[in-house]
């Protein structure tokens, strides 16, 4: 009996929601189901540049455009020196595309989930993964359950909260993000050198931000204990969050709030506290902990991973989202291509793999590079090289994704910035 649906794809963030658009458009049968109702709050509200490619090719770069904030490059400040030094990602090695987006996201995944459907994948929200089923080593389904009463599903499969069905597909998809639901039970997953630090975060309205076309841009500010990031939104609220050092974790007091910590932490910084001087929190703290991981392997015989699911670089350079899109657009022709060879094994997928895997140890390596010091002087540097300076431009702009042909740059950066990697025993 022939299955119902090519691929089911477990969480409906922007990978997922990439991926099912993409398969769609493909003409592909795809399932997506979330755990979630959208909308709902997340962090990594910066998108980069590169992922417009994407968003063109799957027709919502006019959506996008009409909703959220312009982003044309990144300002880097130094609380201890005073210094600052912004790039433009119209100076990138390929400057195709001079600005990204800032983004809600609860706004923009619902958009992106809302998107998905109308080519044609099927979303079921409020849909809860419990398992993947396997025969032997290949999984050929998934075991779920609706968390509330489903009448959005089709005939014959109406379902009580609670009530766990299996769905069959030839490929099954771990887009669950940090829940990593498939690594969990079957990988094995490791920390990452360098990377064992905490985001703590919450929205201002007021908070200070440059003006004209660097309205948009995404704020750095680096200090003793970590960095901060400022992203504007479209309107009056802006995202900020401190990630810091697992020492300045344990100098939280007995009975100190979440708020009382990140205050304590803004000030901190000369430049965090000039930015907030006259702004106000409307949203509460939040904290996420030790949230920089990688799995050991990104697919397998009918699986594979997209996006968070498979690991998650620091937020310096506002990556998650950037690799889930990007990623979830190769997974798309990856499985296409498997599915019209009859081929579902781990072989039809290696290509993918070592094409995430290449554009997460690029943006890898100058992370770790950033924390231990010299690629944080880098940034600063007063007569700085022009080639370096469009590397830098063209790291921060995501243009590390080459299948075809790896530029010149990128092995300088792999040379001089090799990711330390975790072993797996």
């Amino acid at each position: 009996m022939k299955d119902r649906w090519d691929a089911i794809i477990l969480g409906g963030g922007p990978g997922g929601s990439t991926l099912a658009a993409s398969l769609a458009r493909l003409g592909r049968r795809a399932l997506v189901l979330e755990r979630e109702r959208f909308p709902r709050f997340h962090i990594g509200e910066s998108l980069l540049p590169h992922s417009r490619e994407v968003f063109a090719r799957l027709g919502l770069d006019e959506k996008l455009d009409a909703r959220f904030l312009r982003k044309y490059g990144a300002r880097f400040l130094c609380s201890s020196t005073g210094r600052a030094r912004t790039y433009s990602f119209a100076d990138a090695f390929d400057p195709k595309f001079e600005f990204a987006y800032q983004v809600p996201r609860d706004e923009f995944d619902l958009l992106l989930l809302r998107h998905a459907a109308e080519l044609g994948a099927e979303v079921r929200e409020s849909w809860e993964a419990v398992e993947v089923v396997f025969d032997g080593p290949r999984a050929i389904g998934v075991r779920a359950r609706p968390v509330a009463r489903s009448g959005d599903v089709a005939a014959g499969e109406r379902t009580a909260a609670g009530d766990v069905v299996e769905l069959r597909a030839p490929v099954i998809v771990d887009a669950t993000g940090r829940d990593t639901l498939l690594a969990s039970r079957m990988r094995r997953k490791a920390q990452v050198a360098e990377l064992d630090k905490t985001a703590l975060f919450a929205h201002y309205e007021g908070a200070a931000r440059e003006e004209g076309v660097h309205e948009g841009n995404i704020q750095v500010v680096i200090f003793e204990h970590g960095w901060f990031w400022f992203i504007p939104f479209r309107g009056v609220v802006t995202s900020v969050g401190a990630v810091v050092s697992s020492s300045w974790i344990r100098s939280r007091g007995k009975g100190e709030t979440l708020d009382e910590l990140f205050d304590r932490t803004v000030a901190q910084s000369s430049w965090a506290r000039e930015f907030l001087a006259n702004a106000r929190r409307v949203r509460p703290v939040g904290a996420l902990a030790d949230f920089s991981y990688r799995i050991d392997q990104l697919t397998g015989d009918g699986w594979l991973f997209v996006g968070d699911a498979g690991g998650f670089v620091d937020p310096l350079f506002s990556t998650g989202a950037h690799l889930a899109i990007k990623g979830a657009d190769l997974a798309a022709t990856a499985i296409h291509r498997a599915l019209d060879a009859g081929d579902t094994s781990r072989a039809a997928f290696v290509g993918y793999e070592a094409d995430v895997r290449y554009a997460v140890d690029l943006f890898l390596g100058v992370v770790q590079g950033f924390y231990r010091g010299h690629f944080r002087e880098t940034l600063f540097e007063e007569n700085q090289r022009p080639t370096m300076r469009k590397l830098i431009t063209t790291i921060l702009a995501g243009d590390v994704f080459h299948p075809e042909r790896r530029p010149q740059w990128a092995s300088f950066l792999q040379q001089h910035y090799p990711p330390e990697l975790p072993a797996f025993a």
